[in-house]
């Protein structure tokens, strides 16, 4: 039986296993013109870029399609078989084409990807704030190189902060009970929620 080697493929079956597998691979930055992917080692960057068309002004709303600049934002994303995944994404400066608008230009967001001032992917920060909400601390921190991701134990403890608490009833009733822990010298307190007084 013959042995196939990758080169008794033509080549647009190769292309065409390539395209789908980073479609596959990089599935959440489908918002995303994907337009390569490197390999640097212990790091995989991915080159990508957004796609064209009108984009509204954040202040007047009026679109507009006039590009002022090209700008470079270099994210981090979730890794990839335990290696670093970095983004650069290329992204516009848009010109507002309304006179009356106090913005004269922005920059274009890449919502559900990308946050205003943010280093890191939406998905890559839901991950890190999982990790962290049950590792707190320097587990976490000890935790998360191991899983591809680079941050240390203040981002993590600055991402738990961040993680919002969910709305809680206030209680109706609440019982207080103070007692000492060593007479005349240490004394606490006991709140109960929703505790009847007798």
């Amino acid at each position: 039986m013959p042995r196939l080697g990758i080169l008794a493929w033509p080549a647009w079956v190769l292309c065409d296993v390539a395209d789908s597998l980073v479609r596959t691979v990089f599935s959440g930055l489908s918002v995303l013109r994907i337009e390569g992917v490197e390999d640097a080692g212990d790091t995989v960057v991915v080159r990508a870029s957004t796609r064209d068309g009108a984009v509204a002004c954040p202040s007047c709303g009026t679109p507009t399609e006039k590009v002022h600049a090209l700008h470079e934002r270099i994210p981090a994303d979730v890794p990839i078989d335990g290696r670093r995944v970095l983004l650069r994404v290329r992204v516009r400066r848009m010109r507002c084409r309304s006179g009356t608008c106090a913005r004269k230009t922005f920059r274009e967001q890449v919502p559900g990807v990308l946050e205003r001032y943010q280093r890191r992917t939406v998905r890559l920060t839901e991950q890190l704030r999982a990790i962290v909400a049950e590792l707190v601390g320097r587990a976490s921190a000890r935790v998360l190189p191991a899983v591809g991701i680079s941050a240390g134990r203040d981002t993590a403890i600055r991402t738990l902060l961040g993680i919002t608490l969910p709305d809680r009833p206030v209680p109706r009733v609440l019982g207080i009970d103070d007692f000492a822990l060593r007479r005349s010298h240490e004394y606490a307190t006991v709140r109960k929620p929703g505790v009847q007084p007798n």
